[in-house]
């Protein structure tokens, strides 16, 4: 069970995912222990950017950018958007006093979650089950310890194969969230307050 692909490669992005919303709250304290909570307010904007420029990897799959590894390119988008999910969390805050930004927070870590695990996940398990599969077919057959393994293995392809069919459709509806909010912000907010 502990060689499982779930167990060697899920566990540590579940890891990461759960230090980001930590590191988060760590920040988002430290900036409150400093009277500094008005900065979280830039923040949204600087997370919003890295939302953003995360889309070069798009870009370079769609070939709009025509050079460069796309293993690179996927690379930057993972980390930008990890750095644009921490300051976002950060902007939220723990504040209670509109649901517009609650919605677009929780789909914002669905998202980040989705795009976290599948992107990454979807190609090495894919070649971790080959070689399994290949390892088989070359020794006696398998025990039933081997068996279960490959059932869950293979389990976990599949239901990571099926990632994008979600991601896609979240990263949409978290950019019309983004955006509503964004215009609700400029639309009702005293300017004097943001100089």
């Amino acid at each position: 069970m502990w060689n499982s692909l779930l167990i060697q490669k899920a566990l540590p992005l579940l890891v990461s995912f759960l230090l980001l919303i930590l590191s988060s709250i760590v920040i988002d304290y430290l900036l409150h222990s400093f009277n500094l909570y008005s900065a979280g307010r830039y923040l949204g904007v600087i997370g919003t950017f890295f939302f953003l420029f995360s889309f070069i990897y798009t870009a370079r799959k769609k070939k709009i950018i025509p050079n460069g590894a796309v293993r690179r390119f996927l690379q930057v988008h993972c980390n930008a958007g990890w750095i644009a999910t921490l300051l976002i969390l950060v902007h939220s805050g723990i504040h209670f006093n509109a649901l517009l930004p609650w919605a677009a927070t929780a789909l914002m870590l669905i998202v980040t979650a989705s795009g976290h695990i599948g992107q990454h996940l979807v190609r090495q398990f894919r070649a971790e089950a080959k070689l399994k599969k290949r390892q088989l077919g070359i020794t006696t057959p398998p025990d039933d310890t081997l068996d279960r393994q490959l059932f869950w293995d293979s389990l976990t392809v599949k239901t990571l194969d099926r990632w994008r069919t979600m991601h896609m459709p979240l990263v949409i509806f978290l950019a019309i969230l983004t955006l509503t909010h964004t215009v609700s912000i400029l639309f009702f907010s005293n300017w004097a307050d943001w100089m």
